[in-house]
């Protein structure tokens, strides 16, 4: 089957007509500052909106937009991101926030057409170059303004970055950190080990998981699986007698000299089973591999009893 074409952008319009002119000063151009004004109330920090309208409106002969929508055209594009920044917002709050002005370092907003041609949707949205894009199809400009809700959190997860990306830095702080601490004083108990530590090892296993799966679903709830771990850590060291015995207490003390749980994945498995419990230099590792992170997690810590 023959391959389609690489999509071509249209020239922009070389001179826009006087009446698409005058609506766009009349019913975007007057407005603009307002619009920046509430985007910076929302963001926090300015961000300046500058698109090519002549490159825009390009795509407006196709679908026979008048002279009457141009306006309305690029204010609806406007008016759909400062929602969608605003639902954003609630859910990330500050966090959210700086991820946003840690991509969008250009500090602006533009309009374009979406160089997948064909295959891109209605409306979508990224981050190239620091600047923060609005991206519609070639053939629906205009078309579904109030649907970037959906867009703008991937855009800036997507964007460079430096450590971990928006989605699996919110689920760490949220599914994570907010909870460890109990789990960890449940598990002292058990072990009789006040000071025992779980150690996420949250920095190695984002590198290859971000290297070897595929899909990036797994990002969103990275810290509450991370945290699954150990909760089902707690229930087999309770299902295997150590909250009842003090002669295994004792002897997994003896062993587990760095008094830590650790969560890591690895290339493969010893054993070849999606998961495994090895102790390694005083240190007990719940391990798995890429395709199999948040498999068969009530085997945390499976056969400890029986290494000691």
């Amino acid at each position: 089957m023959p391959r389609k074409p690489a999509f071509t952008p249209k020239p922009p319009v070389e001179k826009l007509p006087l009446a698409v002119r005058k609506d766009l000063r009349d019913n975007y151009e007057s407005k603009k500052g307002d619009y920046e004004t509430e985007i910076a109330d929302v963001l926090g920090f300015p961000i300046a909106i500058n698109i090519d309208v002549n490159a825009v409106w390009a795509y407006a002969e196709t679908l026979s937009l008048s002279s009457e929508q141009a306006g309305r055209t690029f204010t609806g594009y406007i008016e759909g991101f400062i929602n969608g920044i605003k639902t954003f917002v609630e859910k990330y709050g500050d966090l959210g926030k700086e991820y946003f002005q840690n991509a969008v370092t250009e500090g602006q907003l533009t309009v374009t057409v979406n160089e997948l041609g064909d295959a891109a949707p209605t409306i979508d949205a990224d981050v190239k170059d620091g600047v923060f894009r609005i991206l519609f199809k070639d053939s629906r400009l205009g078309y579904n303004q109030s649907w970037l809700n959906d867009s703008i959190g991937p855009a800036i997860d997507k964007a460079p970055h430096e450590g971990f990306g928006l989605f699996a830095q919110y689920s760490i702080k949220t599914s994570y950190e907010e909870e460890v601490e109990e789990v960890q004083e449940d598990i002292g108990k058990i072990l009789n080990m006040s000071d025992v530590v779980l150690d996420p090892n949250f920095e190695d296993n984002y590198a290859i998981l971000l290297a070897k799966k595929e899909d990036t679903e797994w990002q969103k709830n990275f810290g509450e699986v991370t945290l699954l771990y150990f909760k089902n850590l707690k229930d087999q060291l309770t299902s295997q007698g150590f909250d009842q015995d003090d002669m295994l207490q004792e002897g997994l003390a003896e062993t587990l000299t760095s008094k830590t749980f650790k969560i890591r994945v690895v290339e493969k498995t010893k054993s070849g089973n999606t998961i495994e419990t090895v102790l390694e230099d005083g240190t007990c590792f719940i391990q798995t591999f890429p395709a199999r992170w948040y498999y068969n997690l009530s085997n945390s810590g499976a056969g400890l009893v029986d290494m000691l």
